[in-house]
Order: structure tokens, then sequence, then C-alpha cells
């Protein structure tokens, strides 16, 4: 069986490469892109199984680019999780309101967010 696969979109080097160890170790396929436009341009080739979506970044901040992935007939059921350090309700509701499947505010608990993925897509 192959891996799932998880695109993780975030503008922080540190941050990226952390959570690309973390998934990996949990026995995910990683994808990383540092910003929404990045995003896009692996999306055009790769179809992952879920996104995990920063939402600060520049030019492309990560309400834009849920948007622009759920433009997309490829990719709108793909689930789009948003990992932020924004904990604020407004916002939270706004990524609701959009169709976000998980809002997780950073910090957080990397087993946490694995059984959400799990949870999500269905794995044991």
């Amino acid at each position: 069986m192959d891996k799932t696969l998880i695109l993780y979109v975030e503008d922080d080097p540190a941050a990226l490469e952390m959570m690309k160890i973390g998934l990996e170790e949990r026995g995910y396929g990683v994808l990383q892109a540092a910003n929404g436009i990045e995003a896009l341009a692996v999306l055009k080739s790769k179809s992952p199984d879920l996104i995990l979506v920063d939402l600060r970044m520049q030019p492309m901040n990560g309400f834009e680019l849920f948007q622009e992935i759920k433009k997309n007939p490829r990719l709108v059921k793909t689930p789009v999780f948003f990992l932020t350090a924004v904990d604020d309700p407004l916002a939270k509701k706004y990524g609701e309101s959009l169709g976000v499947d998980a809002y997780i505010t950073k910090p957080f608990d990397i087993d946490h967010l694995d059984n959400i993925i799990r949870g999500k897509l269905g794995i044991k």
C-alpha cells in the first residue's frame, strides 16, 4: 500500500523541517511548500491525501490558498487543515465558514495531530 501523502505549507523553514520529520516518523509521505504560490505549483502535478496549511504567509495567506485549492475539481474533496499561531475565534469561524476540515492552533502535539489526520482519512 502506498504511503498517505501530505502536503505541508509553511513559511518557517525550521517548522517545515520539524513537521516533515514528525510526519515521516509516523509513516506519511511529505511534500513541502514554503508559501501558497509554491503549494499551487506542487498541486499541479501532485494529489496529496491531505493538505496542512499555515495561515500567516506571503504573498498568499492560508485562507486565499484554501480558496484556490477548492476551485480545483481534482482537489475539491481533499481535506485541508489550518495549522496556525492565530488563536482568534473570528479567524477560526471564518475558516469553518470556508469549509476547512480542522483548525489547529500552534503549538500542538504531533501525536494529537496524527490522531486527527488518521480519523479524517480513516487510517487505523
